[in-house]
């Protein structure tokens, strides 16, 4: 299947819309684990003892990037809704209860471009959200004003930067933006940049050892940092071979303004989940565990050839 991977992408454009045809388009879907974490089974070597329910988008659409939140005591996740039809996702979210089961999907957030990676998180009593815009060569901040589905433009954190899966970290009282950095329609998962701010609404600064991970095996972000064992972990995406092949932990050793080094310490590749193809994204929140995973699925009749690209 991997030369038959490889080969499909030397195929001219007529041919690429017959292989879709009959092997179907690769789409993602959302995975929450009730169970042990992925996480901690990496961590510790012990086996996996994982209660995953995973949810399928409707046809037309995949849903990836899960990024859950606590809320009142509840866990909310957010997510990329993406349509074939449009080419472009909207950030939309639900509520999850304690044993997995996702709620009424809602739209949180909708722009005329395309937006994913919803990184949403609390501070000072307050909740925003940092989506990823990479294609409008800028990262901007929302600020929400009714939970979950009322969200206003705060402010642009970085402007003529195009940065993949915007990641905010706190730390020793700064804040650290992990993202990878590219020009504009090139490639987006090479190299890892860190911007730092002593504040939400102060200058950002690029850390003086920019680009800090060159290596598409782990730069691109694939999750919020956390700590296990009193060690600082960041999820990043394998993206060699192919895009969300898998994620990767690696441990933080130095991070500061002088300096960043990081140990790769292990991996999730999905494959505690039966014909999974990938993935890309973990977190944790409430004691649930989310993540996404890929698979190939024959266009439904009546969606739109549009997407063939």
């Amino acid at each position: 299947m991997d030369m038959l991977r490889f080969l499909t992408r030397c195929l001219p454009r007529p041919a690429k819309k017959v292989y879709r045809r009959l092997f179907g388009d690769e789409q993602w879907f959302l995975v929450v684990n009730a169970g042990r974490p992925l996480i901690d089974s990496v961590m510790t070597g012990e086996a996996p003892a994982v209660q995953m329910k995973v949810y399928h988008a409707p046809p037309g659409r995949f849903w990836a990037d899960p990024v859950p939140i606590v809320v009142d005591s509840k866990v909310w996740v957010f997510f990329e809704d993406y349509s074939f039809a449009t080419k472009k996702a909207v950030i939309s979210c639900a509520p999850v209860s304690a044993d997995g089961d996702l709620g009424e999907v809602t739209t949180a957030l909708e722009c005329p471009y395309h937006l994913s990676y919803p990184f949403v998180f609390e501070h000072r009593g307050q909740l925003y959200l940092i989506p990823d815009t990479w294609d409008e060569n800028r990262v901007d901040l929302w600020r929400c004003r009714r939970f979950p589905d009322d969200w206003s433009r705060e402010r642009t954190l970085l402007d003529s930067v195009s940065m993949s899966d915007p990641t905010l970290h706190r730390q020793d009282g700064k804040l650290w933006l992990f993202g990878t950095v590219s020009e504009v329609r090139a490639r987006a998962n090479d190299e890892l940049h860190i911007y730092v701010a002593d504040a939400l609404d102060s200058a950002w600064r690029p850390h003086p050892a920019n680009p800090v991970v060159s290596d598409r095996r782990r730069a691109r972000p694939a999750g919020r940092l956390f700590f296990r064992e009193g060690c600082l972990i960041r999820p990043a995406q394998d993206c060699s071979g192919r895009y969300g092949r898998a994620v990767v932990l690696n441990r933080v050793d130095a991070l500061n303004e002088h300096s960043y080094a990081e140990t790769p310490i292990g991996r999730i590749d999905g494959s505690a989940l039966p014909g999974n193809r990938g993935t890309h994204t973990v977190n944790y929140a409430g004691g649930l565990e989310f993540l996404d995973g890929r698979t190939r699925a024959r266009r439904e009749m009546g969606q739109s050839p549009e997407e063939d690209g």
